[in-house]
């Protein structure tokens, strides 16, 4: 099976190599817990390699995310030539629709040679329906779409809460190809991140929660230790 590697320290080895090429993958975590870091070294990486990404920001606007991305990763200071080479692109539609979205991102896949794609998140998107059904039933055309653009993709959720047992499971957990859960677990007076996978469509994974750090030279996930 071909796979698309994170590049991001100790998820890879998660996933038996990597997410499975097409996959779309929801980042699934409460406020801090980690979701864009994730995002921001999965496109890098990419771009790295050769394999131009796309950023649909949906909340902040694309200088912002370029600002974030180097505060975040010192390491990413060469993120300006990857955006002015057109290896990574932020975009922010002018709706909070997923026709918009759909739309922007086969015309840059199509154009651009788009392998790896970031949305941001799809939290905001649902609010715009009426409905769960309606977003449910446009979410599966969405993917569907996506599955025929040959693109892999990693889209964020945000949770109401960081600690792993209150979290529910919701829509998209039921209709996207891969979950990967992050938490804040509280630990007497601090906070330890984790994280584990959920779930991952049609590939062997492991299914250990372990911790995570976000650092300066990016996020290390620690395969093989205990969060306790």
């Amino acid at each position: 099976m071909d796979r698309v590697k994170t590049g991001i320290s100790g998820l890879d080895e998660m996933l038996n190599g990597g997410i499975p090429i097409g996959r779309h993958v929801a980042l699934y975590g409460g406020p801090g817990a980690g979701k864009t870091s994730f995002c921001y070294e999965f496109l890098y990486h990419g771009a790295q390699m050769g394999e131009p990404g796309l950023y649909v920001t949906l909340e902040e606007t694309p200088d912002d995310i370029v600002e974030n991305m180097k505060n975040t990763f010192p390491m990413l200071s060469e993120i300006g030539k990857l955006v002015s080479s057109k290896k990574l692109e932020i975009i922010k539609p002018d709706k909070l629709e997923l026709e918009e979205v759909a739309n922007l991102l086969e015309d840059r896949i199509t154009s651009n040679g788009i392998k790896r794609a970031v949305i941001d998140s799809a939290t905001m998107i649902r609010l715009s329906f009426k409905n769960d059904i309606e977003y449910r039933q446009t979410l599966f055309e969405f993917l569907s779409l996506l599955r025929n653009l040959d693109v892999t993709s990693i889209t964020t959720l945000e949770a109401s809460t960081s600690k792993r047992e209150e979290m529910r499971y919701d829509i998209e957990h039921f209709v996207m190809d891969g979950i990967i859960n992050l938490y804040n677990l509280d630990r007497e007076d601090r906070r330890i991140r984790a994280m584990e996978v959920f779930k991952m469509r049609g590939t062997d994974h492991s299914r250990d929660l372990v911790p995570f750090k976000v650092t300066p030279s990016g996020v290390k996930v620690y395969v093989g230790e205990k969060v306790f």
